[in-house]
């Protein structure tokens, strides 16, 4: 797995920080202002498939009804919503690696927590295109696509909320060390 010891190798504050900056700012605009994610939200009456994880196979069907023919602007969001999971990949990742990287712990097993935010990316990939696929009409709501949706999307929440808790662990202990080596010298 290179590409972990590769995301580990390039994790740095100031890319940190510039993937931080791009995250919020693309947040701001998508969760706050009239965008393609607040105009579906509002469609579909304040409760989006991807908001709601768990098995319940109805509720996606539920959220896809109540939006009836205003799925414009939810279909645009399922695409924008692959850079808001590259982004937050960038940010969980670099957060995760500079940590390893204090403790000098980049080849040991804890590597491999840099997992969870890659299957982030994969479960949201896998979510979208259900989802969009759903909302477009190409393919039915069959139960078993709406069970591989949910599964998806509860996966993406477990994957992103771990991979969250260690990014901000790996911050406080880099910033530690980095304070550490600010007093040593």
């Amino acid at each position: 797995m290179g590409w972990i010891k590769a995301r580990i190798g390039k994790a740095n504050w100031i890319g940190l920080l510039v993937w931080i900056g791009v995250l919020v700012l693309f947040s701001f605009w998508a969760f706050t202002m009239d965008s393609p994610w607040t105009r579906a939200l509002a469609a579909a009456g304040g409760a989006l498939p991807e908001m709601q994880p768990g098995i319940p196979a109805i509720e996606p069907v539920r959220s896809l009804q109540a939006m009836g023919e205003n799925t414009g602007s939810y279909l645009l969001w399922q695409i924008l919503d692959v850079p808001y999971a590259v982004m937050n990949f960038m940010v969980i990742s670099s957060a995760m690696g500079l940590g390893l990287k204090a403790v000098r712990l980049e080849t040991g097993i804890l590597r491999f927590a840099l997992l969870l935010p890659a299957l982030y990316v994969v479960c949201e990939l896998i979510e979208n295109a259900l989802l969009a696929a759903f909302a477009a009409e190409i393919s039915p709501l069959s139960e078993p696509l709406v069970l591989a949706q949910q599964a998806a999307t509860t996966l993406k929440f477990a994957s992103s909320m771990m991979g969250g808790m260690l990014a901000v662990l790996g911050l406080v202990v880099a910033a530690i060390a980095a304070g550490m080596r600010l007093v040593r010298k």
